[in-house]
């Protein structure tokens, strides 16, 4: 049984097409805003126990405070969450880490998690990438899940030197980036190229330009993607292309899970530390 689609889905693609027939900048201007605003999620037992083990600072990126973690000694692994996602998620690899001598490090990106925000965009996590990397003494890995790993691999387009990368259930390609957003309001094809517009006014980058299959062609170390097979998310053609793009990427194609079960699987954990 799929998942029920939440009554204010359902008002956001009513409303949004009738602003669109008649009020159409508006509604433009609308999808800009929902393409990045971060919906919220519950914080779990297993995530609040994680933020009461680890220490807990402030960083200072794009100008915005973040709430970030630490957790053990050793080496450090910075790790960066997903859109709507926070730290919390890499509960599962932060102990692991822990225990097998590494220091966790993580970020709740400006407006996720326990950050303050309402609005985030990819160069928000790309901005908080830079700093937790330039602020430890000795990264042995970054690792980033979803628009955190497509963040991690821009952050290393625009300069950030890096030891080892792991991709989990990274986006890649722009256009199925948009064309799934687009999807889940329902708005029409026109609102790609809004975003994409948006995107070089706003920001000064071109759309195209920050995807993962462009950025990763500049990373020089070592890179393992690991993408679920079941991921409903971000398709796993997304890896396909990656790999199309980067040969040299080590790739693993994990069955029977999805978009955030890649997180806690104790298989794709132990391939993790590994690879570290």
């Amino acid at each position: 049984m799929g998942k029920k689609t939440p009554s204010i889905l359902y008002f956001i693609r009513f409303t949004f097409n009738i602003c669109d027939i008649f009020l159409p900048r508006l509604a433009s201007k609308w999808a800009i805003n929902l393409f990045l605003t971060p919906r919220s999620a519950p914080f779990t037992k297993k995530g609040l126990k994680l933020l009461e083990d680890a220490e807990t600072f402030e960083i200072v990126a794009n100008d915005k405070s973040m709430k970030a973690y630490r957790m053990g000694s050793g080496p450090e692994v910075v790790c960066i969450h997903g859109w709507a996602g926070k730290s919390i998620q890499f509960a599962d690899i932060a102990y692991a880490l822990t225990k097998a001598g590494y220091t966790f490090i993580a970020v709740d990106v400006w407006a996720h998690g326990n950050s303050d925000g309402v609005d985030a965009s990819m160069f928000d996590f790309a901005a908080a990438t830079k700093v937790l990397v330039e602020n430890s003494e000795n990264v042995a890995c970054v690792i980033g899940h979803s628009l955190g790993a497509a963040s991690v691999s821009l952050s290393v387009y625009d300069g950030l030197t890096i030891p080892r990368f792991i991709a989990m259930g990274a986006p890649s390609l722009p256009n199925d980036i948009l064309d799934s957003f687009r999807k889940i309001i329902q708005a029409p094809e026109r609102i790609n190229q809004v975003i994409k517009d948006a995107c070089l006014e706003v920001f000064n980058r071109d759309f195209d330009e920050i995807s993962m299959t462009n950025t990763i062609r500049s990373m020089s170390c070592p890179v393992l993607a690991i993408h679920g097979e079941d991921d409903f998310d971000v398709g796993i053609f997304h890896l396909d292309a990656l790999i199309s793009v980067k040969s040299d990427i080590v790739s693993i194609r994990v069955p029977r899970l999805g978009h955030r079960r890649i997180l806690k699987d104790p298989e794709v954990i132990e391939r993790i530390i590994e690879f570290i």
